[in-house]
């Protein structure tokens, strides 16, 4: 017989886990609903060159991580990396500038890279993301770093900011210059990757996991900034110490995608692998929309890593998720068609309530040894009691049981939670 197993890199989630992903989206959707986001659910695979356009052809996704799809027909698609270029594609191709007075949107799902599989990095993975079109800086880049604090002091992580400005179209090519003649003088020791890196896209090399040990004394991007930039990267800063939000700058961060431009930032928990401790992520993009045809139009965003999430955080007992399983036993088979009553009673107006049952052909002992290896909390007990509209309910943490008036029902199991 052929024995299946789930794909490398992929991962079944299931009981706790999957307890554990929804009230982290939960969470994200609470905090972002706050400020008006709208979601928007992006398709699973995109135009091969929505990708290599917007990310950048030279950047390690492109070049190695992308899972593609060729059709009948002989056209290219790609398992969707990341979440942005589909987001903008949908801005311009939906016109939504015109339909959403306030351009703010979020999405979650699974995302997918060819990477060596490791404890926190899966190449099916999910994301929720952000992002913020048509608003300026630094109001918006202060809004998505409030946003991911609210969201990490709602779930219980403990993160670290880390910032820089990776310039713009004016300022980084004199940075580029500079950048490779320091490269240039250490092209020997550098990797393999990092050689190719330095003939098509230098500013990957800031990146790079192997070299970051010989590239210390590179050039500081912040010291080329130009004037627009430098001031906006001060704004920030300004904004940050106002609100008494902890930071540090970081001069090697570039972020891995080509389409950020000035502000980027990253959140760490050093609580992690060195090289998988990063949880969110992101910053400007304002000229992306501009390559695509539409016009010039600001624009920021990050994604939450909810993988690495996980890693972290523990669901808070009396959280939604929370749930109170209940089993509807019945004495015999003439009283299930009163169980599912029962159940619908139950379930209708509470969202906490998870009923099991009712089940025919089974004896009453062996209904209530399945209840307990359900973990149910509750046995609602359903016989003779009935005809004076009354059940036994049972609480499985203590063994007691009592009779309890049907209308009163609900109203005594919250009364014991």
């Amino acid at each position: 017989m052929v024995k299946f197993v789930s794909v490398r890199g992929t991962r079944d989630i299931f009981l706790h886990e999957v307890k554990k992903l929804r009230y982290i989206e939960r969470c994200c959707r609470e905090v972002v609903s706050k400020y008006n986001f709208q979601e928007i659910i992006l398709p699973t695979f995109e135009d091969k060159q929505l990708y290599q356009r917007s990310i950048g052809e030279t950047t390690d996704i492109v070049e190695k991580q992308m899972y593609e799809i060729v059709d009948t027909k002989g056209r290219k698609f790609v398992l969707r990396p990341e979440g942005t270029a589909g987001v903008v594609r949908a801005y311009i191709e939906h016109n939504l500038k015109n339909i959403f007075p306030l351009k703010r949107f979020f999405y979650f799902g699974p995302m997918y890279r060819y990477e060596r599989p490791q404890k926190g990095r899966y190449r099916e993975f999910y994301q929720f993301g952000i992002e913020i079109f048509n608003e300026p800086s630094p109001s918006s880049d202060i809004l998505l770093i409030k946003i991911i604090l609210e969201v990490f002091n709602k779930v219980g992580i403990n993160g670290v900011l880390y910032i820089n400005s990776v310039g713009c179209d004016r300022c980084r090519p004199q940075y580029t210059t500079e950048l490779v003649k320091y490269l240039n003088s250490i092209k020997q020791s550098l990797c393999n990757d990092c050689k190719i890196r330095l003939q098509r896209n230098p500013l990957r090399i800031l990146d790079c996991k192997i070299d970051t040990d010989k590239i210390v004394n590179i050039p500081q991007i912040t010291n080329y900034l130009c004037e627009q930039c430098k001031t906006n990267y001060e704004e920030i800063k300004q904004l940050l110490n106002k609100q008494n939000i902890e930071y540090k700058e970081d001069k090697f961060l570039v972020r891995g995608l080509d389409y950020y431009t000035n502000f980027v930032f990253e959140y760490k928990v050093h609580s992690l692998s060195s090289t998988q401790n990063t949880i969110c992520a992101g910053g400007r993009y304002d000229t992306l929309i501009k390559t695509f045809g539409a016009e010039d139009t600001l624009a920021c965003g990050c994604a939450f890593g909810i993988d690495r999430m996980m890693e972290l955080v523990t669901i808070p007992k009396g959280s939604k998720t929370d749930i109170i399983k209940i089993g509807i036993g019945t004495v015999s088979d003439e009283y299930v068609s009163k169980g599912f009553e029962i159940a619908d009673m139950l379930t209708q107006n509470n969202s906490k309530y998870i009923v099991i049952g009712p089940l025919c052909k089974k004896s009453l002992k062996s209904q209530l040894r399945l209840f307990n290896n359900e973990q149910c909390k509750y046995v609602v007990i359903i016989g003779e009691e009935i005809t004076q509209n009354k059940v036994v309910l049972k609480d499985f943490s203590n063994n007691r049981q009592e009779v309890v008036e049907i209308n009163f029902l609900v109203e005594k199991i919250n009364k014991i939670e």
